[in-house]
């Protein structure tokens, strides 16, 4: 395919048309692809072994973020974060760490997610795939806040043919109600997605579509029903029930990588192969219906991947840590942004940003910043960064209590628990440099002090 037709599904609109003010004429149509435990280091952009055209295109046709993080390491807390514009330690209901079957964390009434807002703007809204926002009642789903249609997954991972948290139960839904179909979680979502897309383009209003993916996170499998094309990671258990940790894909795509010798990096290389073919039904569907210029692309990994766990199936590069961690491993993570007519293709950025961005940055763009609240916002607007290349100046801080690990970073400085690292001359956390700079670890950790005592729920 020639460059310039590679370059269609990515064409925004001209600065002059653009509603930074709010024009309600020209709002773009958002995609959110969200992807789940896709390491710093996986994707062929970021120098992984896997190949992935489809997701590197998002970045060559627009930009390459090098230090975009996530709020968290873990998938509950790093979703609140992206759709409220908040640290998840302002969750009223337990959304700062993982959320399990049957558990009551869940969105308070009063805690406004961005569909809401875009839905006040005119906007569809929908979400395919992952929500674990909240299951355990129909009150929690994603309906509920602001999205006009959810097919997908309510809990944190699931089954990746049977669709459910192992044997808990389903989990794959419509809206509020039960939804059994055949195939690949993947596949389906993506199906979902495509369809979503052309209905929308049919209607002539603007789109958001939160693209939610479960991969390449393993999935939980029934060990009394064990689908083909499995490999098991770990046998563990849940409220008594056993369970397994497992890497499903399609044989197909496993005969790709027969070259590989070690099980669970073959299967996850074929995970990561057809999240990236299936990333492609998407932007072949935006050339199909023939007006995609005003769509805006982005992708984001909801933390870092599994480097060291289950053999290091993952790759967070050359980063030290991995899910779950503090180190930037686990919460540095790959981020790609489209947006031809507004942004150059080609790009790589370097400046220090986070997923808790994303709400105020859109809030700019479309114009609903009058809806927001200020003092519930952590994120920073980065409009001016993507369109201009304004540098930032911020901090950017994490708390993560289920494992006692607390990080602050601002500028090349971070500070992790009681460590200290220059991200400029050392991108791998290997030297601490805590005992030669103790006046700068301390100035960190005040820093982090303070806003902890504000970031709570209000």
């Amino acid at each position: 395919m020639r460059k310039k037709d590679i370059s269609k599904y990515c064409i925004g609109i001209s600065i002059v048309g653009l509603s930074l003010a709010g024009k309600a004429d020209h709002k773009p149509n958002i995609i959110l692809i969200y992807v789940d435990d896709m390491g710093y280091g996986d994707l062929s952009l970021y120098g992984g072994d896997i190949p992935t055209p489809n997701i590197d295109r998002i970045g060559r046709e627009g930009i390459q973020f090098t230090n975009f993080y996530a709020a968290s390491p873990v998938c509950t807390p790093s979703r609140y974060s992206l759709l409220t514009g908040s640290y998840p330690q302002r969750s009223c209901h337990g959304l700062e760490k993982v959320g399990m079957p049957g558990g009551d964390d869940h969105l308070d009434d009063a805690e406004t997610i961005l569909p809401r807002y875009l839905k006040q703007m005119g906007y569809s809204t929908a979400i395919t795939g992952k929500w674990h926002l909240g299951s355990a009642k129909k009150d929690y789903f994603p309906q509920k806040h602001g999205f006009d249609l959810f097919i997908g997954h309510v809990d944190g991972c699931i089954d990746y043919f049977r669709h459910t948290y192992a044997g808990w139960g389903n989990s794959w839904y419509r809206n509020g109600d039960p939804l059994i179909e055949d195939g690949y979680a993947t596949d389906l979502i993506t199906g979902h997605a495509v369809d979503y897309i052309s209905d929308q383009s049919k209607k002539g209003v603007p789109y958001f579509l939160f693209l939610s993916y479960n991969a390449p996170h393993y999935g939980k499998t029934d060990p009394g029903d064990v689908p083909d094309s499995t490999l098991s990671l770990k046998l563990t258990r849940f409220k008594g029930m056993d369970m397994i940790n497992s890497l499903q894909v399609e044989p197909e795509y496993l005969n790709r990588f027969k070259h590989v010798q070690d099980s669970a990096k073959r299967y996850y290389a074929a995970m990561i192969t057809n999240l990236d073919d299936n990333i492609g039904r998407i932007l072949k569907k935006l050339e199909e219906i023939g007006n995609p210029e005003n769509t805006m692309i982005w992708f984001i990994s909801d933390n870092g991947g599994y480097a060291e766990s289950y053999s290091g199936y993952a790759s967070n590069g050359r980063l030290r840590g991995e899910k779950g961690t503090l180190y930037e491993g686990g919460i540095r993570v790959p981020a790609l942004l489209c947006w031809k007519d507004q942004i150059k293709p080609n790009q790589t950025m370097d400046d220090l940003l986070c997923t808790i961005d994303i709400v105020p940055t859109l809030a700019r763009i479309i114009g609903f910043e009058a809806m927001t609240d200020k003092k519930k916002l952590d994120g920073i607007d980065i409009s001016g960064t993507i369109l201009h290349r304004e540098k930032t100046d911020r901090a950017v801080y994490w708390s993560f209590k289920p494992s006692r690990q607390v990080a602050y970073r601002r500028g090349e400085w971070k500070m992790v628990n009681d460590e200290l690292y220059n991200l400029r001359t050392d991108e791998r956390e290997s030297d601490d440099l805590s005992k030669r700079y103790p006046e700068k670890l301390n100035e960190l950790k005040k820093a982090f002090s303070a806003m902890d005592e504000q970031i709570h729920c209000r």
